[in-house]
Formats: C-alpha cells, structure tokens, sequence
C-alpha cells in the first residue's frame, strides 16, 4: 500500500513503462525535478535506441510551448533504461504506464514476479479498461497491500516526440487531475503523492465508473471523426488532411454534446441506482470538463466548438488520415478508431446496457465506423442498440469481463 513507500521516506523512485510520446515527458520533467527515473522499456529495440540517445544527448529535453509568451525546456537524465523486468521494478516505489490499453496485460505479466512491495501503479489515462485486467489478474496483491492500482484522469500531455530519446515538443500539461484507486481506502495519499509529483492538484477517491465515463478521447475523437466524413461514398479522396482541432465545426460540436449528454445520463443513471457509487457531479459535460483541463490555454470557453477549435494545447494535430493516389482518405486502423472505439468508447455503451440507458448518438457513432472497421460491436438500431455484437467481447467493455449487472461492476 502507499503508506509503505511513504514510511521510506525521501522522494520515491519512479518507473516509466514504454518509450512513447508521453514517457518522453515523464522522463525529462520527473529527472529534471530531481526523482530517480528508471524506464522500463521492452518493445522491439526501444531500450538499445533510448540507451544510444541517452549516452550521445545526455538525457531528454522537453520543449514546452504550454505557454506561448513563456517557451522554456526541461531536461533530464533517467537513471537506468532496461528491458529487463528483473532490473526496473524491484526498486521502483512508483509506475507510470501511459500505453494503449492492449499493452497493460503484457506489462502487468512482466512486472509481477519483480514488484516491489507497497509498489503504486498510474494508469494515466485511466480510461480502457485497465482496472478490470488489474482486478482479475493482480487481485491478491491488492488484497494483501502489496500492490495500490489508480486509474488517472485525464492523461497528463499533448507532445510529441521531435528526436527519438532525445526530444519531445510539449504542447500542453492538463490543470488538474481526477483519481481512483483500488484498493479505495489508498486513493487518499495515492492521490497526495501523484500531486506532489506532478506538481497539479488532484481530486481523488472517485468511482472508476466515473472515470470510465470523463470526456475525453472516447467522447472527442468518435464525435469529431463522424462529424468529418458521416457523408463521405468511401472511396472519393479528400483534397487535404485538415487540422483536426482547429477546424472543428459545429457539426462536430453537436455530436460531441450528444455523446457527452449520454454519458452524463448513464452515470447519473448509475448515481441513482448506486449512491454509494458518486454525485452526479463527478462526471462534467465536456465543454466543462476541457475548460477544466485547459483552463487559460483556450481564447473562447463560451461553446464546444470553441474548447477545442480555439485550444493552444490542440494546435498542430492532424486529422487520422491515410494518403492515396488523389488525396487523403480515413485511415480506420489510425487508432483515432482501432482504439478509441473498442477500448473506451465501448465502455460507454456497455455501462449504458447495465443501466438499459438508451444512447442514440453513441449508437449512431458505432453503427458507421463499424463497418469500415470490418467490426460489429453493436446491433439494432440508434437509441435501440446493444452491445451484443460478434466482435463485442474484443472490447474492454464491462461485460467482456464477465461484469453483466451493475452489482458485478461496482464490486
């Protein structure tokens, strides 16, 4: 449990999982604030490119352009870089994974044997189903306190890696952070200790229901990406890929209210059904909860199309798009669809058929995607729909994990 790594005392040591766009920042602001970093990183030739990158850069700059009037870097040198487990985790007090959700399982099989004890792992962000792989596969180590799992809303950076292991362009840092742990009665300190070492204020010991449904990707990228190309024959080209967010229309924006309306009804719905669960409140509409992310990088909070389209920390970000002869067409393997869809989107429907909360523009949403996807998630109709589909187990949905009543999922 986090008492244990706390009663060490001193700063603890971290590990970062991956060598992805967002472990670049961790490993440069975490070292730069004076933590001991060690990556864990097992991925093809990942460690052997870091290690090279680290010996000839002497560490990770990140360029940080969060405030344009204020441009500033920071850089940091991690401790050890491995693909080892045997090296990493039995000295670290603290894990950070910032990777698809298809890759937690493989990871947690790897760290097992070596964890440390009292260990704590961020799962940010905390969306995709992690807490369910957790739950089943890791249930003794959190039942004994060896183990703290917290899901963390939403992730921490917009960035982009510049130069492999060696720079990453940092285009925003969110404002303030939701967390839920299990086991619950650590969510307290977990929570204290990831504010100290973000330095940003977060609000823990929610429901991972709640989490599931925050606004973020799941409700951004399918309103946006069927507010594009709803219309589109499936084979003409685009002349260009657009920039994703700053083009965001008000076709778009309505979508993105009507998933944000459903999800807000199916944790109201879960509220009323469970008040032990949460408030209401805990789960934001989205153009609140960006605001609440972004705060003074967005020019004009007033309307939905504006927290996106008016955002310094979207600039630059292009739309999920494949070049082909004459243009540019919807890539369906971008994982704008391959993973927003079956790994957080879905638990949106699925929470909502453990309620029987109707969800017409969700349903909307899947019913086109799908079938470029070559997937069936749902069937029926809009407002109708289940997610009862013959790819609907590949999902992180509750029930591809045997939660098939709310009782199951809340535990």
């Amino acid at each position: 449990m986090v008492d244990k790594v706390l009663a060490r005392g001193g700063k603890p040591s971290l590990c970062v999982c991956g060598g992805g766009n967002a472990s670049h920042v961790y490993m440069a602001l975490f070292s730069a604030r004076g933590y001991e970093v060690n990556v864990f990183a097992d991925f093809g030739d990942e460690a052997e490119k870091l290690t090279k990158a680290k010996e000839e850069n002497g560490g990770v700059v990140a360029a940080d352009r969060c405030d344009p009037s204020n441009l500033k870097e920071h850089k940091g040198t991690v401790n050890k870089i491995s693909k080892d487990p045997a090296d990493i985790f039995p000295q670290s007090d603290v894990i950070f994974i910032s990777l698809p959700s298809f890759a937690f399982k493989p990871i947690l099989d790897k760290m097992k044997p070596h964890l440390k004890d009292g260990a704590i792992i961020y799962y940010l962000p905390g969306q995709g189903g992690c807490d369910f792989i957790v739950r089943k596969e890791m249930a003794e180590e959190l039942a004994s306190g060896k183990l703290s799992f917290c899901g963390v809303m939403p992730m921490p950076f917009n960035c982009r890696i510049s130069e492999y292991g060696k720079s990453v362009g940092l285009a925003a840092f969110k404002d303030q952070y939701d967390l839920a742990a299990f086991p619950g009665k650590d969510g307290a300190a977990c929570g204290k200790l990831l504010s100290d070492i973000l330095g940003k204020p977060v609000n823990a010991g929610g429901c991972m229901a709640s989490l599931h449904l925050q606004g973020a990707n799941p409700n951004i990228h399918p309103a946006r990406v069927y507010g594009m190309w709803k219309d589109w024959d499936g084979k003409t080209p685009y002349a260009e890929n657009c920039l994703f967010y700053e083009t965001w229309d008000d076709a778009s924006a309505v979508y993105a209210d009507g998933i944000s309306d459903e999800r807000c009804g199916i944790w109201a719905e879960i509220c009323k059904r469970c008040p032990t669960a949460g408030k209401p409140a805990d789960v934001k509409g989205i153009r609140e909860y960006i605001f609440q992310c972004y705060g003074k990088s967005i020019a004009d909070p007033s309307t939905t199309k504006g927290v996106f389209s008016t955002n310094d920390g979207y600039k630059g970000f292009k739309c999920p798009m494949k070049e082909v002869e004459g243009g540019f067409v919807p890539d369906f393997k971008n994982r704008y669809f391959s993973e927003d869809f079956p790994e957080s989107f879905a638990i949106y429907k699925g929470l909502a058929d453990l309620v029987d909360y109707p969800t017409p523009v969700i349903d909307t949403c899947f019913l086109w995607a799908q079938p470029y996807m070559g997937k069936e998630y749902i069937t029926g109709e809009p407002g109708k729909a289940k997610l009862n589909g013959k790819d609907a187990m590949e999902t992180k949905a509750p029930q591809a994990f045997g939660y098939n009543t709310l009782e199951e999922f809340l535990g």
